[in-house]
Parts: C-alpha cells; structure tokens; sequence
C-alpha cells in the first residue's frame, strides 16, 4: 500500500498567520513527507473561502522544487474550469519539472458556484471534464505534430502540444469516483487510476462502485494489476489513543462544519446535508476516519485495505483549525512507526500505469 497526504485545507489566519507563513509551513511539512517515507502528496483546487489552492500547479511545483523522492500529485485538478489547452501545457510542464513525479488526479468538483463565476454551465460540466480528459490524453501522448480536436466544447485546429512528460506514454491519471456509480464506470471505460474516499458514509457503496469500476477496466481491454484504487479520508496519529481521537473529532468536525457551508444552495442536499451535523468522532468509531496511536492505525488500515482492496491511502491532516505543531507531530509519528508496518497490496504496482 502507497501512502500519501492530500492538503485539501482551510485557511485560518488566527492558526496559519500571513499568506507566506501559510504557504511556508505547508512546504515545510512537505519536507517532512519526504524525509519519513511518505510516497506522495496532493494538492487540491478551489477558488473560494480560502479552500485549498487556487492554482494547484504552482504550489506542487514549488514542492518539487525542494523534494527528490516523492511524488507529487492533484486533488485534484477542476478539469471543466479550465480549457485542456492550458491544464495539458501545466501539468505537463510539472511533470517536466519534478522528473516524472506527476500523479494527476482530476474531477468536477462539487461548489457550483464556482463554475457561476467563471461564467460555465454547470449543466455543461460532465461533457467539458470528459472532453477535456480525451484532450490531455492525446496531447501528452502524442509526438509533437500538429494536433486537431474536434469537440463540442473544444475545438483546435493544428494545435503543437509542448513541453512532453517524463513519464510516458502519460503520468498517471486519477480519475475521482464519488456520488455517482457513473464516474466509477468511466474511469475503469478509458483506463485511467481511481480515486474515492472512504469517509463516504456508505460503506456498500464504494466497495460495489471499485468493483464495477475494476470490471470496466477489464471489460474495455485495461488491466486491472497496473491500476490503482486511491482511498481518501482524514487521520490524526498521537501516542495517546484518547488524545488521537480528541484532536483529530475536534479538527476533523470543524472541517466538516467548513465543508458543508460552502454548499450555498438553500437547501442542503446530499455530503453537504450530511456533514452538517456528522462528528467525527462517531465516523472515526465506523472506520470511515483515522484517528488513533500507530499500533490502532496498523491495524485498522490493514484491515480496511483487505476489506476494500485499494492501492493508495491519502489522508487530509492540516485540516479544521489544527494548528502546525500538531499536524508536524502527527506526520512525523505516522511516518515513522505506522508506514513501514502496512501491508503491500497484491499485484499493485509501486507506481500506478499511465
């Protein structure tokens, strides 16, 4: 089993201080990622409240930049916010950069209003996040000739794609499974990685989806074995189980709380309805969270990795007011007595295919 941290946060001035000092203590705990055997961290996208980053690229390259080892990764990358043209020559030019690190993992996303201020349907977004992927796909693979596209929403005539990955044919791609059996089935139909989470509250659910996603692989001539099943959740680590347990409930709860005010339909509806009132601590007793000593996280992961066959754990820890003392103990902790104990997965690649 990989393992990895995805920083998908929440700007808190009073916790982070100045925009640098933000910025900097993040590339700082990168740094420790990269010395405690971590295998790749994430970076998110969004473009509102302080959430995440509002250009992912720039926050992964300069993470590249001070690293040699791990891998660097999106998540993910708000594919219809974007025209293919400037994500391919982006993430390309960050896989250019890192030496072949790039693990792309890209969605739609999930604040619509988003997509109302930069004037793109939302009705349009499941086509334009397709369509875009099949544009990313045939720019990274291609061998520098002119390229045309013909889409309904993209169209490029004699279009020359630069600068080409390291990794080739493509970096690996992420394609994010959530609430619709739908995106699970068109990740396995053109062969890319998975990504879902586990703190989805219906367990049925994600183990019935990975599965169709696996058969999709097969069904559309892709072998499962060079693909990866990326799994997503939040996870505090202490020495202390009621101390695990008490600060990752209280950070992860605050970050729930975030969370499902920025839905500002008005009526809830769906993970925005439920992370209104759902506390952590209650999901971390259910498994769909992490928190707990190096000896509880072994286990409990293992178990769960046996249960639901995934190849990647990414986990959210900067999350929901944590001050940077703490998330640097929890990193530091995980990293050092819980990482070399969980198991490697069957047949998964060490780096998922392209």
């Amino acid at each position: 089993m990989r393992v990895g941290i995805c920083y998908n946060i929440d700007y808190v001035p009073e916790v982070h201080g100045s925009p640098q000092e933000y910025f900097n203590e993040i590339l700082a705990q990168v740094d420790i990622l990269e010395e405690t055997g971590y295998d790749t961290v994430w970076f998110s996208e969004h473009h509102c409240e302080g959430y995440s980053f509002g250009n992912p690229a720039v926050m992964a390259a300069a993470a590249a930049a001070r690293t040699k080892r791990i891998r660097i990764g999106t998540g993910v990358s708000l594919v219809p916010l974007h025209h293919p043209i400037f994500l391919a020559e982006q993430y390309g030019m960050l896989d250019v950069l890192s030496g072949g690190r790039l693990e792309y993992g890209v969605g739609r996303g999930y604040i619509m209003h988003e997509y109302d201020w930069l004037n793109i349907k939302v009705g349009d977004s499941h086509e334009r996040y397709r369509e875009a992927m099949e544009f990313i796909v045939k720019a990274w693979s291609g061998d520098g000739s002119p390229m045309d596209f013909d889409g309904k929403h993209f169209k490029v005539d004699g279009y020359t794609y630069f600068p080409k990955p390291v990794q080739r044919p493509i970096p690996p791609i992420y394609a994010s499974g959530g609430g619709t059996p739908d995106s699970f089935r068109w990740a396995g139909e053109m062969g890319f990685n998975l990504g879902t989470a586990l703190f989805i509250p219906d367990r049925d659910f994600i183990r019935n989806n990975i599965k169709m996603y696996r058969d999709a692989l097969v069904e559309h001539g892709h072998d499962p074995s060079l693909r990866e099943v990326a799994m997503i959740t939040q996870m505090f680590c202490a020495k202390d189980q009621a101390e695990a347990v008490d600060d990752g409930g209280r950070y992860a709860t605050n970050y729930y709380r975030f969370f499902s005010k920025l839905d500002r339909s008005p009526v809830k509806q769906g993970m925005a309805a439920y992370y209104e009132t759902a506390d952590a601590r209650d999901m971390n007793a259910g498994d769909f969270v992490l928190f707990g000593t190096p000896e509880n996280l072994v286990e409990r992961i293992n178990r769960l990795g046996d249960d639901l066959n995934f190849d990647l754990l990414l986990m959210e820890v900067a999350q929901g007011s944590a001050p940077p003392a703490k998330v640097r103990s929890a990193l530091e902790l995980f990293g050092r007595e819980v990482i070399p104990r969980l198991k490697k997965r069957e047949g998964a690649p060490k780096v998922a295919a392209a």
